[in-house]
């Protein structure tokens, strides 16, 4: 019997990231042994981090693993991973560092010393690797544009869901006394929960209730609002474990996907879209072109123009009075969600683009 192949993630990410776990479960699924070269990033810092980071591949370099891959968030040791195991790694990029903090979060200016450095990581880190991952297309013109490298350096590979978490769950509507909109995530520009709020202002005499959680960057701002409009029907719910986030998502009606007004929101298909397809959900997303390259409105999911209100409670009415649509569309989601975003699937495609 040939002894299976072995992939090494290497680097400071957390295993139980759904990024990193949808990864390691697909390569395993697919017959692959995955070993893993990793450092705290809470534990270890600085210069400690990268010298316990190294002392551990070296050791593992012994091991001869067929494949590294750099795993998310890489952009400041993927250096490391090139000295230690030469240029043959993939690195797993995910999502630029310098559009995140810079343009979607605004955390600092594009010529700030940190928006410098931003993009110097991003730069830098994928000249280095042999491969780079990306989620969507969208995100593969963005670096060829933004950091001048070729498109054929990069392959598209879906974020997908554990569907061992995320399962369907077809809710039924006459169990429950009122209609529930559902949404989960960091509150970063990108999400745009602020719309979901505004929405929920015009939707103030429809039997609704909306199911927010999460914490983040405009999470004050969004409860203040909510506060001044008296809406008793919006509840905020705290950062919680993904296994009672999938409580949630089975009791709601319609899911929430991301609203905001950033070009990142463009580019990008978030985890919440995938884990809710997963569960046979109805989801209102805004349209973008990156969430054109998997699902279709009106077929597997309802697009709502990006950053409006009206659009999205316009919508949400729509869904809330066709019973029949809303299980059309979450049926349709999870049949997507199986034929292209399961672990095994994504995964195998990754092994056919890396040629293994």
């Amino acid at each position: 019997m040939n002894n299976p192949k072995r992939v090494c993630f290497f680097g400071i990410y957390k295993s139980t990231y759904s990024r990193n776990r949808v990864l390691m479960r697909g390569f395993k699924e697919n017959g692959w042994e995955v070993l893993e070269c990793r450092v705290d990033p809470h534990k270890y810092r600085g210069l400690f981090q990268a010298v316990r980071l190294l002392a551990q591949a070296l050791q593992m370099r012994k091991n001869k693993p067929d494949l590294v891959l750099v795993a998310f968030p890489g952009q400041r040791i993927v250096w490391l991973a090139r000295l230690v195991f030469g240029k043959k790694i993939i690195f797993d990029a995910f999502l630029s560092l310098f559009d995140s903090n810079v343009f979607d979060r605004k955390l600092y200016s594009p010529r700030s010393l940190r928006g410098i450095r931003d993009y110097f990581l991003d730069w830098s880190s994928v000249r280095l690797a042999q491969k780079v991952l990306l989620d969507t297309n969208e995100h593969i013109h963005y670096f060829n544009k933004t950091f001048k490298i070729s498109e054929n350096k990069f392959i598209r590979v879906l974020v997908g869901s554990d569907d061992n978490i995320f399962v369907p769950s077809f809710k039924n509507i006459s169990s429950h006394s009122s209609f529930t909109v559902e949404f989960h995530g960091t509150y970063i520009p990108l999400q745009g929960v602020e719309y979901i709020i505004e929405a929920a202002v015009l939707l103030k005499d429809e039997d609704i209730h909306f199911n927010l959680i999460g914490t983040g960057q405009t999470f004050m701002t969004v409860q203040r609002r909510a506060s001044e409009m008296y809406l008793s029907k919006v509840t905020f719910l705290d950062k919680m474990p993904i296994e009672k986030v999938a409580e949630y998502i089975a009791l709601a009606d319609i899911c929430i996907g991301i609203l905001g007004a950033t070009e990142k929101c463009m580019r990008v298909i978030p985890n919440k879209v995938y884990e809710c397809a997963a569960m046979g959900k109805a989801i209102i997303t805004a349209d973008s072109p990156a969430m054109r390259e998997v699902f279709a409105d009106g077929k597997d999911v309802v697009f709502c123009t990006a950053a409006d209100a009206a659009s999205l409670a316009h919508q949400i009415k729509i869904l809330k009075n066709n019973t029949v649509l809303r299980d059309r569309l979450g049926r349709a989601a999870a049949e997507k969600f199986k034929q292209m975003c399961i672990p095994r699937i994504i995964v195998r495609q990754l092994l056919s683009d890396l040629s293994l």
